[in-house]
């Protein structure tokens, strides 16, 4: 399926051979999170809220390094990096010629930076490029200033971000003149919009894809970004929660419900990020699920009722459990068990998975990615069910969207400006 994804993509790439990239015009970008601050040291913990919040920081704000569609370390603010002399510190080059959005320009004294860590210099790059630590200042009215290729130009808390182009850009200006994005919009209203021509880019469920196609609309889709997964609240037993777990028909919910796409497992990162995904075990035993549920009493279980994809996959997993003789009864807010979605949001295996602790039950904190992701899965307090791509609506004329983990919006480009 990720081979399909990536054919469209080429296909509406060709679309823009023999073009030259325009300046000007505006992209307008309809999503369902809502984003409540652009502040790089907010972390988001809703998985929604924090995968958009993502995405449009790092048009905002930029890090010392940056990862690559790869997860390797690249140079973004800083050009190389070396020991000193006495091997105690590394000592970063600064990028010349660096201002921020309010034209402060960015000149660290002798153009290096100096930091002391002990640790490998692949953990340190690695944790150098995390938003958190991206490069601002606050201007003189209080706001929070960065140096990326777009600036932040009006914010309307719960509605809309307008991101505007950043003129004295040091990697060149954006092709757009601004970006708007809507957030909070229902995947219907965003469906209405983009056959209206309110939206450029929009989110489109997984189920929707093919029909969407054969309609001849461009949907493209990203790599295997997001896990579907059971959470358990203190409210089950042991026994209750391994007794869901071996109930599951990940292979009906992924080719039936899912229509074919994705990939079922039972990690929490996708093969591709891990690379050892394969290992964690997604076989059924409704014999042994039965013995384990054995008079047990039923469970609460939740789930975003405005979201079909998981109303439907709800639905599978509450017939599978009752098999095993578990009845898992609908509810909005009880303790007892939630389906939700989580998302990667960087090609790094650490971030993705300190991202996706902050919607889990709190687990101590492992050493390695493999040991974390045991940890967070022990006594299948989370249970993975399917890993799915992300889908977007894309209109014709948007050109060089990719909808990679990370998006770079500076790349796109429209064919001639709106009036």
């Amino acid at each position: 399926m990720q081979r399909i994804a990536l054919l469209w993509i080429a296909a509406a790439n060709l679309l823009a051979a023999g073009q030259r990239p325009h300046y000007g015009g505006t992209l307008r970008i309809e999503i369902r999170a809502v984003v409540r601050n652009l502040d790089p040291t907010d972390i988001a913990i809703e998985p929604a809220e924090a995968a958009a919040k993502e995405q449009l920081i790092g048009q905002v704000y930029e890090t010392l390094v940056r990862l690559d569609d790869r997860g390797e370390p690249q140079p973004l603010l800083a050009t190389a990096w070396i020991h000193d002399t006495a091997r105690r510190k590394w000592v970063f080059s600064a990028r010349s010629k660096v201002q921020f959005h309010n034209g402060v320009p960015w000149a660290p004294p002798g153009g290096v930076i100096s930091i002391a860590d002990d640790r490998p210099i692949e953990q340190i790059l690695r944790d150098l490029a995390r938003p958190r630590n991206a490069l601002v200042i606050r201007g003189s009215d209080g706001a929070l200033v960065g140096t990326g290729p777009f600036r932040l130009a009006q914010f309307e808390p719960n509605t809309s971000i307008v991101l505007a182009a950043n003129e004295n850009y040091w990697g060149g200006r954006p092709f757009l003149d601004s970006i708007e994005i809507r957030m909070g919009r229902p995947l219907r209203e965003q469906a209405l919009d983009f056959e209206m021509g309110r939206a450029d880019i929009a989110e489109i469920l997984i189920t929707e894809v093919r029909r969407a196609r054969q309609r001849g609309s461009i949907v493209l889709q990203s790599p295997l970004l997001e896990t579907l997964a059971i959470v358990f609240d203190n409210a089950a037993t042991p026994a209750q929660r391994e007794a869901v777990a071996l109930s599951l028909d990940r292979s009906a919910i992924q080719s039936v419900l899912l229509q074919k796409w994705g990939e079922t497992s039972g990690a929490l990162a996708p093969q591709w990020l891990s690379g050892y995904a394969f290992v964690f075990p997604t076989d059924r035993d409704l014999i042994k699920a039965r013995q384990l549920a054995a008079g047990s009493a039923p469970l609460s279980f939740s789930y975003d009722r405005q979201d079909p994809v998981l109303q439907s996959v709800a639905e599978r997993i509450a017939l599978n459990a009752a098999e095993a003789g578990l009845t898992l009864r609908t509810t909005t807010g009880s303790p007892g068990l939630r389906l939700i979605r989580l998302r990667a949001t960087q090609p790094d295996l650490e971030w993705t998975l300190d991202q996706f602790a902050l919607a889990l039950p709190p687990v101590q904190r492992a050493a390695s990615g493999w040991e974390r992701e045991q940890a967070l899965l022990e006594g299948f307090r989370v249970i993975p069910i399917v890993h799915l791509p992300a889908s977007y609506l894309v209109n014709p004329r948007v050109r060089q969207w990719n909808p990679a983990v990370r998006w770079t919006l500076a790349d796109v480009w429209l064919p001639e400006a709106r009036p």
